[in-house]
């Protein structure tokens, strides 16, 4: 795939039309884009089936950038519809990086969520990107960002029984 500058490509919010074949073959596309970490473990590869990522399209809102109905960006916005959007899985093909339409998917998504009301907007930056999202007027907190790693469930303690 090339970039054809000669149509802009369209964004849409809240795409519902997002197959799981489309996602994928962008998943796929991003392990050949340079990034300072693998993209396997940026997007969670080892952890992604056709089945709960069917699910997690269908209970989260896509930000989405298709050029001749193709997919070529997407950002995942996991939400309450109420109070907390979390941005993740902000990706560009490849082929499309550097013109920008990275910056309009986080505009994009920013923008719905500040017309819809919100009480906080999350995402996790990579170490290096925090300057990319502060543009956007995101800023590191007081509150360390905790997490389980699900492809390191080996290595964390057994839970206690409920």
């Amino acid at each position: 795939m090339t970039a054809d500058a000669s149509e802009p490509p369209v964004f849409r919010f809240d795409d519902r039309d997002v197959t799981v074949a489309e996602l994928e073959a962008l998943l796929d596309a991003m392990n050949d884009a340079p990034m300072r970490f693998p993209a396997a473990a940026v997007f969670h590869r080892s952890l992604r089936s056709e089945d709960r990522e069917a699910t997690s399209l269908r209970h989260t809102l896509s930000v989405t950038l298709r050029h001749h109905g193709t997919l070529i960006g997407f950002l995942r916005v996991v939400t309450d519809h109420a109070y907390f959007y979390y941005l993740c899985d902000v990706m560009v093909h490849p082929a499309w990086q550097n013109q920008g339409l990275g910056s309009r998917l986080v505009e994009s998504a920013v923008h719905e969520c500040r017309r819809r009301g919100y009480m906080k907007i999350f995402l996790t930056a990579l170490p290096g990107l925090e300057a990319f999202y502060q543009r956007f007027g995101f800023r590191a907190t007081l509150s360390p960002v905790l997490t389980l790693r699900g492809e390191d469930e080996a290595q964390y303690p057994p839970l206690p029984p409920p």
